[in-house]
């Protein structure tokens, strides 16, 4: 299970920094997977708008399940191919290709398809250096983070007497009365 949750928000990662790359040029130049959320960090300032077509972007991506492909390139071979890379590589070179998404030297573990990954969701992105800082969830780990928001959501629903998409606006006006 452990395994699995890794394969699919590092399959995530790739697809996401991937798109962006191939997007607008951004490089990833940090990465971190923890227990609950991923960080990538980007070089280039995304605005929301971006964002939020990154995001739907890998989403559809993912749905339409394209299978993930790993060689073992000949130095020919990689000298001719375009992947991304964040050092110099010599001997063995493992590439890591999504099929019109991303192509990486990556020597970690991916699922089999993109299906198999299930969801990506962007959760925060905020200025870091000279580009941004996104944290996001992939997989069982985004579809066990929205259940525990809808949960949250439900509990200020009820206390709030308000209904599941109108909560904001029943805080602030709690708010503007107690003001």
């Amino acid at each position: 299970e452990r395994r699995f949750d890794l394969m699919q928000n590092h399959s995530g990662e790739h697809i996401v920094s991937g798109m962006a790359h191939n997007k607008w040029g951004c490089d990833n130049v940090g990465f971190h997977m923890g227990s609950d959320l991923i960080t990538i960090d980007l070089n280039i300032l995304l605005s929301e708008e971006q964002l939020k077509e990154l995001e739907t972007d890998v989403n559809r991506y993912i749905q339409e399940d394209h299978p993930i492909v790993i060689t073992f390139p000949t130095p020919e071979e990689l000298d001719a191919l375009e992947y991304r890379s964040k050092k110099e590589l010599t001997g063995q070179v493992r590439i890591v290709s999504f099929p019109g998404a991303d192509t990486c030297a990556c020597c970690g573990t991916h699922v089999s398809t993109s299906g198999q990954i299930g969801l990506v969701k962007l959760l925060t992105v905020q200025k870091f250096r000279d580009g941004v800082r996104i944290e996001l969830v992939c997989g069982n780990r985004a579809f066990r983070y929205l259940d525990k928001a809808l949960e949250q959501n439900r509990q200020i629903s009820n206390l709030l007497s308000a209904k599941i998409f109108e909560t904001a606006a029943a805080a602030q006006r709690l708010l503007s009365e107690n003001e």
